[in-house]
C-alpha cells in the first residue's frame, strides 16, 4: 500500500507537471487611460516651405497722391505728376479731381475709360506755357500706356485764370482742361 501511495503521489506530481506544462500564460491587461505610457504620436506632417511674396520695384509702385498739387497755382508740372500718379493707383476720384469743373470728366468716366487689366501709366513730357485773355494754358505732350498694348499719344492741356481780380480758388488752380489723348495719333 505504500508502494501504491507513493506511485499515486508521483502520477499525481506527474500530472500536476503535465498540467503546469500545458497552461497557458495569463493575458496582459490592456493599458487604461490612467496609465503612465504616452500616447502614439501622430504620422509627421510635411509643409511645404513658404513660396516668397515679390516685392514690387519702386517703378512698379504707384507713387504717393501730392494733394497740395490741386490748389498749386505756379506749377501746372506738379499737377500733371498728381494726375499720373492718381491714374496709376486707379484712384479715378482723386484723378478726376485734377479735372476743370464743367469738363463733364468725373471718376466714373475716368474708370469706364482707363480701367483695364493693366494699370494706366501716364508718361509726361515737358510742356509750353502760353497767355491768353486773361488766362494762362500749359500744354504738354502725353504717352499713355497700359502693359504691352501700343501706347496712346496725345496732349494735356492746362489752364488757370491769371490772377484777375474776384477770381475763385478753384479758377486760379491750374486743372486740365482737355486732352488729345488717343485722338487718333500714335
Amino acid at each position: 500500500m505504500t508502494h501504491c501511495l507513493s506511485t499515486l503521489a508521483g502520477l499525481a506530481i506527474l500530472g500536476l507537471s503535465v498540467a503546469a506544462c500545458e497552461r497557458k500564460p495569463e493575458p496582459t491587461p490592456e493599458p487604461t487611460a490612467s496609465a503612465t505610457a504616452p500616447a502614439p504620436l501622430p504620422p509627421p506632417m510635411i509643409v511645404p516651405p513658404p513660396v516668397p511674396t515679390p516685392t514690387p520695384t519702386p517703378s512698379e509702385t504707384a507713387p504717393a497722391l501730392d494733394s497740395a498739387a490741386l490748389q498749386d497755382r505756379k506749377n501746372p508740372d506738379r499737377l500733371l505728376r498728381y494726375y499720373a500718379a492718381a491714374l496709376a493707383a486707379r484712384d479715378w476720384t482723386a484723378a478726376a479731381k485734377a479735372w476743370g469743373k464743367g469738363s463733364g470728366v468725373t471718376a466714373t468716366t475716368l474708370k469706364a475709360s482707363y480701367d483695364r487689366a493693366e494699370a494706366p501709366v501716364l508718361e509726361v513730357g515737358k510742356g509750353q506755357q502760353d497767355a491768353g485773355a486773361g488766362s494762362l494754358f500749359y500744354e504738354a505732350p502725353v504717352v499713355l500706356r497700359f502693359g504691352n498694348a501700343r501706347p496712346e499719344r496725345g496732349s494735356l492741356v492746362l489752364r488757370r485764370v491769371n490772377d484777375v481780380d474776384g477770381a475763385s480758388a478753384d479758377q486760379l488752380r491750374w486743372h486740365i482742361e482737355r486732352s488729345t489723348i488717343g485722338a487718333g495719333q500714335q
